[in-house]
Order: structure tokens, then C-alpha cells, then sequence
């Protein structure tokens, strides 16, 4: 798994994403938003977990409300960017803090285990306002 991004940092992680979509099937991709907040959007904050076959991508975490106007805005383009390319299996794994800020520390096939089993579908408009 690719670990890629800068924590709180949304537009220079969308920067260094942007490059990788272009290598990805995207009607076969997973879209994984993962959080540690349920219930409180506004002041969530999100990785991006991207499954594609054997290939898998994890971004830090640098997108949503928590990292202000600019944290919104990357994940709303992020978003729009995945729908133009084709996908549409969007989720979201809700994971308890502890969790969340140990998966930097998780080996690759533990956290990729842990963030699809913790994945359910998701309306990809929550995150595109």
C-alpha cells in the first residue's frame, strides 16, 4: 500500500494524489473516506483509503471541515475528480481514535484488513458540499 500525502496539509496531499489517479481504474475502484468522527461532519476529518485491485493508497490526514475552508474544498474536488473518472463505489470507515492514529503504525495488510471491514456505503455528495 502507497502511503502518500502531508498530515493537514489538503492541497499539497490532493497535489500529490492527483498524478497517482491517472494510474487507476476507476469504475472497479473502492473510494474509502476514513474518520474517527460519526455524527459531527462538521468538523470531521478524512484520509482517503483507495482500493484498486492489488494496488492500494492511503493518504494522510489532510481533507474535510477539520482542516478548514481549504481541507473542504480538496476533499469536494477530490470527490468530483473520482465521480468524472468513473467511480462509484464510495464508502466510509468510521474507525475509534485510537484506531485511526495507529494506522500509520499498522503493517499494510493489517490496515487495509481493518479499513474494508470497517467500510459501509456512503452517499458521495457528503463529502462534495
Amino acid at each position: 500500500m502507497e502511503r502518500i500525502g502531508f498530515k493537514g496539509l489538503p492541497k499539497e496531499t490532493l497535489g500529490q494524489l492527483k498524478p497517482r489517479l491517472k494510474k487507476l481504474h476507476f469504475p472497479s475502484l473502492k473510494v474509502i473516506f476514513v474518520t474517527d468522527h460519526q455524527g459531527r461532519r462538521d468538523r470531521a476529518r478524512y484520509r482517503v483509503f483507495l482500493v484498486g485491485g492489488k494496488h492500494a493508497l492511503l493518504t494522510e490526514d489532510a481533507f474535510g471541515p477539520a482542516y478548514g475552508e481549504v481541507g473542504e474544498r480538496a476533499l469536494a474536488e477530490l470527490v468530483q475528480l473520482l465521480k468524472k473518472g468513473g467511480a462509484y463505489n464510495f464508502k466510509e470507515a468510521v474507525l475509534p481514535p485510537d484506531v485511526y492514529a495507529a494506522l500509520d503504525a499498522m503493517d499494510e495488510s493489517a490496515a487495509r484488513e481493518r479499513l474494508l471491514a470497517n467500510a459501509n456505503p456512503a452517499d458521495p455528495s457528503l463529502y462534495a458540499a
